[in-house]
């Protein structure tokens, strides 16, 4: 199937979380584009997703607990399998981790659900992943509730839950999608809009080998940006590691950021440092739930929660990301 389908809209579950990102209750199309594939994708606002394989790509699912499916797809000539695609083609990007050679694809969920600006109130566009997808609602809240002074539509690219946008890698081969609406049309930007953008806690997977490609894919993305948009432009710093199963994990967000930093001063672009602001509130990680170690951003489920946050976390970093964009 290719091209352009239309599905309701629905409420997405996101991982680990367990939050509840709503962006929109009407209908919507997705367009893929005339080179790409249609396929299933169960945590996108609109239950599709493009798999950018080319023609004759197999849409593939992998059935999850929680009743969803994680949505994958095979180039042609492969089947969907347990084990991914049949005969192996190790050639396409990972997708929700760093790097090249998987033997799966994800699909690409669309980017956010059109809109049409209003006159005098600027427009924020998220590019980011599953915090991102935490904190979005807490900025649209704040925003909202004008309690600064600031007004602004605030909406996410993709249009999901899970991981969002995942990795550099996925960003990259994602792009059209990341910087058009779900029907494919250009961002409504203009020099008074904004475009928050964040990618690290899907690109730690390669440890600090990975940092290497990180820097060149995050240099692209930046590079790409200025380019596509006439928005100002914000880089939002990765937040820790705080409990994942690898004790790795975190010493690599941090030369992560290191890297994002330099990046965004040779483009002359604000790097927003969150985990600085985080871990000045919570401390070394990892984060306990409990106790004098426990972080009140996700206490009392720090460990259970990995990367993520309670809403009073999120409300947290909201606070930060829009004291920010005051500031371009």
């Amino acid at each position: 199937m290719v091209g352009v389908t239309t599905t309701a809209v629905r409420i997405a579950l996101i991982g680990a979380a367990g939050l509840l990102s709503a962006w929109a209750t009407a209908p919507n199309s997705t367009v893929c584009g005339a080179t790409a594939t249609v396929c299933p994708d169960s945590f996108s606002d609109t239950k599709e997703g493009c798999c950018v394989l080319g023609s004759g790509a197999q849409c593939c699912q992998t059935p999850l607990p929680v009743g969803l499916s994680r949505n994958y797809c095979c180039p042609a000539g492969s089947q969907c399998s347990t084990q991914g695609c049949t005969p192996v083609h190790p050639e396409y990007p990972c997708g929700p981790t760093q790097g090249e050679n998987c033997t799966v694809s994800y699909v690409c969920a669309p980017g956010p659900l059109a809109w049409s600006p209003t006159p005098g109130i600027p427009n924020i566009v998220v590019i980011g992943d599953s915090v991102s997808i935490g904190w979005t609602p807490a900025l649209r809240a704040l925003v909202g509730a004008n309690a600064t002074g600031f007004n602004a539509y605030v909406t996410h690219s993709p249009a999901s839950g899970d991981g969002g946008a995942r990795s550099t890698s996925d960003i990259l081969q994602c792009w059209k999608y990341r910087v058009s609406t779900a029907t494919l049309d250009p961002l409504p930007l203009t020099k008074n809009d904004y475009v928050l953008f964040n990618a690290g806690l899907h690109d730690y997977n390669l440890g600090p080998a990975g940092v290497e490609q990180y820097t060149q894919q995050l240099t692209n993305i930046t590079a790409r940006l200025k380019q596509t948009v006439s928005a100002k432009l914000l880089f939002v710093g990765t937040t820790p590691a705080h409990n994942t199963p690898n004790p790795a994990d975190n010493p690599t967000v941090e030369l992560l950021n290191t890297a994002a930093k330099s990046v965004m001063a040779a483009a002359n672009i604000p790097f927003l440092d969150l985990y600085t602001a985080v871990t000045q509130k919570c401390g070394g990680v990892p984060w306990a739930d409990q106790g004098p170690s426990a972080c009140p951003l996700c206490a009392p489920k720090c460990k259970a929660l990995s990367v993520h946050y309670t809403p009073a976390g999120y409300n947290f970093i909201a606070s930060h990301i829009l004291e920010a964009i005051q500031k371009l």
